[in-house]
């Protein structure tokens, strides 16, 4: 075929403006689109080849219409990249995907050839490296097939087109006058122009077409020659003059994609290699194939000549010839049977309809575990899906295992619907066959018991609690079945019903003496579920009640489960079962044991050689740090959690350690470094798309505010939260209602405020219970709510001695819980406590590297004692402030320190016979004494006390003491 670009100038001038921008730093991704032939491939193998000329590193990768194309094959094709290791990261291999395309300051252009089949796992990392390519030097170049799309394309298609990069190129039929030129240069010679003009009429333009229509008529001298009119006819009548045994191997490679082997297209055919070699070597004279880039395999030359050939075949011969295939790779593969089973699995599945249906169905489930492994997770949800599809006379719990497979696979794609929708119907496959054991004999009722538990239990793990009231409601119910199921008595009936009925989001349990989860009925039996399932079950249903808010049994329930995993001798199992303990004994109340949970997890990561395991100890550990308020010692953990962060890899590490490391930085007052690694981590959060991330940034921007002024976008309430559940409902309104009385914004705040009801019904999470007690009554003190101030100092008075902080991975500090205490005391006319508590708090922040809160506790008290009637100590600890609070740059605090500061009063105000007697006053002496020593009548004496205080605005002699001494010792 002719290399040469006809009609494309301004498609071209495009794109090379585009390829500049990029190289420029801002970054570019075009998609050209049009119908088969149109030429796609060629403009941008143009493009590709001026980037290379003008010093561009040029990458180049081309889907395929395969039935085993490998999961990330655009990414193997483009950078080299192999096999993700067990046990990767699926976002640390996009990364590696991201980091692939820097390093080149003349810039990066990746094209994608044929994009609309590339695999989804493939799509996936495009769409991530495209959202991480801001400021780079990247341009990706695709090509679309209009109207022709796999179902990776369909899916993402979408969101890469909203990206700001993003821009369409469509491409159309050439001129009349760039046909005419096509055709004629692949005719080899001139053409009349009503032949020309028949040419476009019926190509439209399409370059291919009229190649394939050149070709036709090369060495005829018959102007008149009829053209063919359509492109099967032309694809036909280039196979005319071929032999018998290239057309036999052309259609029966037509089943095998795009690229096949030589040697499996011989097994189609049942002919021998050499005879299949000269018939190759017959077809790529002809133009129908090309050599392939590996040994002895071939490709045909264009999409449209393999789906005219495939169109030529009936079914039947379709069936034989996929289930020739399959037999073929499975006897000259059979030690490469992994890479192979996605290719199996689709000929099986085509050649089933002639019976063959547990060969699709085992080599689908093969497959799909493979591309699971890859983490290739919407490859996988599709290959499990195949199995499912030709699973009708697979045995009913069989085909419950394969359901929940792919709900697993689902969830790790991120398809959270999908997965909810195939454990439910796991747990009907369940039920169903539980009803059947109950109308059947005794047999083997014992297996079939065990069988429909064991699925029933592991459809209830599939899903994690994600703080959606239903959602995380379904989830403790099917804990509840599954706990209920693992005691079914024999002498339950097909009528009995299934579940079992629970408390606080808990099995319900026949008396105080029960098992965690054993169903209110006459005699169980004994559990016919694995020890690590009932562990794994027990930790999944306290978390799910804790979730919800349904607290009574989780104390019991992870108990349980921790005995359960101690005896399973799983260290998978145990980490599980710890994380649910911790959460169920994550407030304040139960701090000693939380020292003691961090120790056994970290032991449990360290046994089992896991740096994930041991990271949430550490990450544990470090929260107990909280607690009692120890950040020297949290600087030392951190280094630790950074080993396991290094080591775990993954952008959710990183995050757990930038979030930790900002925390400890926004308490020392380090409010840029705060912001710097929050941000960060908020950036990677949001690639990921963990809910988490939005609310941890928005509290750390919260407590750094509420020292150096809020942002605008703070005193803003976000969106309605994305799960219509209480939690959510708390941080949005609380979130918001604190910067604004932080900022003076009373009114505004308290419909935020108000809008959760009486703060004795709120349902508050016990990992954050002491920050809502803290801001919560920091915001009715602003409203002047005097009651529900009163009994927020009443509910945080008990953890006095602590520090406010939230549990699971604490992402910022709030300072010692008795500011809290002094400040709720000021707001109920409780000086002499406020004064008591304030005191303590500024002390002990000095003491442990928490200088933003010690300025906090000194202004707050400054300002107490102003309204007390003690102006001069209040100045003195103003002043003795406002240095400290200018040097971290906490704007707010210093002018409100700047207010009491003001208030001093000049020694120019009082006489000097005043100033006299306010030194002896001073030095302790009675209105008697100093009338003796001043030769004074002790009326005298007595007025001119009292005019001292006058002017002062003072009340007691002492005042005026402390006054001059603190004049005196300036």
């Amino acid at each position: 075929m002719t290399t040469e670009l006809i009609g494309r100038d301004g498609e071209l001038a495009d794109l090379l403006g585009r390829l500049d921008d990029a190289v420029r730093g801002a970054p570019q991704l075009v998609i050209c689109s049009g119908e088969a032939g149109v030429g796609k491939t060629s403009l941008v193998a143009e493009l590709a080849g001026r980037a290379r000329r003008d010093g561009v590193r040029t990458l180049w990768a081309r889907a395929l219409e395969l039935p085993d194309t490998p999961p990330f094959w655009l990414w193997h094709q483009a950078l080299g990249t192999s096999t993700p290791a067990p046990g990767a990261d699926r976002v640390a291999l996009f990364d590696g995907f991201a980091a692939g395309l820097d390093g080149a300051t003349s810039g990066v252009l990746l094209v994608v050839d044929d994009i609309h089949w590339a695999d989804e796992p493939s799509l996936q990392a495009l769409l991530y490296v495209v959202r991480a390519s801001r400021e780079r030097r990247i341009m990706v170049c695709a090509t679309e097939c209009s109207g022709t799309a796999g179902p990776g394309w369909t899916t993402i298609k979408p969101d890469l087109l909203r990206e700001p990069v993003a821009g369409s190129l469509p491409l159309r039929g050439l001129s009349p006058a760039d046909s005419a030129h096509c055709l004629r240069i692949e005719a080899g010679r001139d053409l009349p122009d009503q032949l020309a003009g028949e040419a476009f009429d019926m190509t439209a333009g399409n370059p291919f077409y009229l190649r394939e229509l050149g070709r036709s008529l090369r060495g005829s001298t018959d102007d008149a020659l009829r053209l063919p009119t359509s492109l099967r006819e032309v694809v036909r009548g280039r196979m005319t003059p071929r032999s018998t045994s290239a057309r036999e191997l052309l259609r029966a490679a037509s089943i095998l994609g795009e690229r096949f082997t030589i040697a499996v297209v011989a097994r189609l055919v049942e002919r021998s290699i050499p005879e299949c070699l000269a018939a190759v070597d017959e077809a790529i004279e002809a133009g129908l194939l090309v050599p392939g880039e590996e040994p002895g395999a071939v490709r045909f030359t264009h999409a449209l000549v393999r789906a005219a050939l495939l169109d030529g075949l009936s079914l039947q011969q379709r069936v034989v010839l996929h289930q020739r295939a399959a037999l073929a790779i499975e006897e000259l593969y059979p030690d490469a049977v992994e890479s192979n089973s996605a290719a199996l699995a689709w000929h099986w599945a085509n050649a089933a309809v002639g019976g063959a249906y547990e060969p699709a169905v085992r080599w689908a489930r093969r497959a799909a575990d493979v591309a699971l492994r890859e983490l290739a997770f919407e490859e996988a949800v599709r290959l499990y899906g195949l199995a499912l599809a030709h699973a009708a006379d697979v045995d009913p719990i069989d085909r419950g295992g394969l359901l929940l497979q792919r709900a697993a696979a689902s969830t790790r794609a991120g398809d959270l619907t999908s997965a909810k929708s195939d454990c439910a119907a796991a747990q009907a496959v369940a039920r169903a066959a539980r009803g059947r054991q109950n109308t059947c004999g005794a047999g083997d009722s014992a297996q079939d018991r065990h069988k429909a538990a064991v699925l029933l239990a592991e459809a209830a793990l599939v899903l994690e609690p994600i703080g959606d009231r239903s959602w995380d409601r379904d989830i403790a119910d099917a804990c509840a079945e599954a706990l209920a199921a693992d005691t079914w008595p024999d002498s339950m009936t097909a009528d009995a019903p299934i579940g079992t009925p629970t408390v606080d989001g808990m099995p319900a349990v026949a008396d105080a003496d029960s098992m965690p989860g054993t169903p209110a009925t006459e005699a169980p039996t004994v559990g016919v579920l694995p020890e690590s399932l009932r562990a794994r079950l027990l930790a999944r249903a306290t978390e799910a009640a804790v979730y919800l808010g349904n607290l009574g049994g989780v104390d019991e329930s992870s108990r349980a489960a921790l005995e359960s995993a101690d005896r399973s001798d799983d260290p998978g199992v145990l980490a599980a079962a710890l994380r649910a303990r911790q959460l169920a004994r994550s407030g304040p109340e139960h701090r000693d044991e939380h020292r003691v949970l961090a120790a056994r997890m970290i032991e449990a990561g360290e046994r089992a050689r896991d740096p994930a395991v041991e990271m949430w100890g550490r990450l544990w550990r470090i929260d107990a740090l909280w607690e009692q308020g120890d950040l020297s010692e949290i600087t030392g953990e951190l280094s630790c959690l950074g080993w396991c962060s290094d080591r775990t890899g993954g952008p959710m590490s990183r995050w757990h350690l930038l979030i930790a490391q900002a925390a400890l930085a926004q308490a020392h007052a380090e409010f840029e470094d705060a912001l710097e690694l929050g941000g960060q981590a908020h950036a990677l959060a949001a690639k990921l798309g963990h809910p988490a991330g939005e609310g941890a940034h928005r509290a750390l921007l919260a407590v750094v505010g509420h020292h150096r002024g809020h942002r605008h976008e703070a005193l803003t309430g976000p969106g309605a939260p994305a799960r219509g559940e209480v939690r959510n409902l708390l941080f949005a309104a609380l979130g918001t209602a604190f910067p604004m009385v932080d900022s003076g914004l009373i009114t505004e705040a308290e419909p935020f405020y108000r809008s959760l009801g009486p703060p004795r019904k709120w349902s508050i999470p016990p990992y954050f219970r002491l920050n809502v007690l803290a801001v919560g009554g920091s915001i009715a003190a602003a409203l002047g709510l005097a009651d529900d101030v009163d009994y927020f100092r009443e509910r945080l008075d008990p953890f006095r001695g602590m520090h406010v902080t939230g549990g699971g991975g604490n992402a910022h500090y709030l300072g010692p819980v008795t500011l809290w205490l002094g400040k709720f005391a000021g707001a109920l006319d409780d000086p002499d406590t406020a004064r008591t508590e304030l005191g303590h708090a500024a002390q002990t922040a000095r003491a442990i590297g928490a200088p933003g809160f010690a300025v906090e506790a000194d202004c707050e008290l400054a300002e107490l004692l102003l309204r007390d009637g003690d102006p001069v100590e209040a100045v003195t600890i103003a002043k003795r402030a406002v240095p400290q609070a200018v040097s971290f740059g906490m704007c707010p605090w210093v002018e409100r320190l700047h207010v009491v500061a003001a208030r001093e009063i000049s020694c120019i105000a009082l006489t000097p016979r005043e100033r006299e007697v306010a030194d002896l006053v001073t030095r302790g002496l009675t209105n008697h004494e100093i009338a003796s020593a001043l030769v004074l009548s002790d009326r005298t004496a007595q007025n001119h006390v009292q005019h001292i205080l006058t002017k002062l605005g003072f009340a007691k002699r002492s005042q005026i003491a402390a006054w001059v001494s603190g004049r005196t010792s300036q």
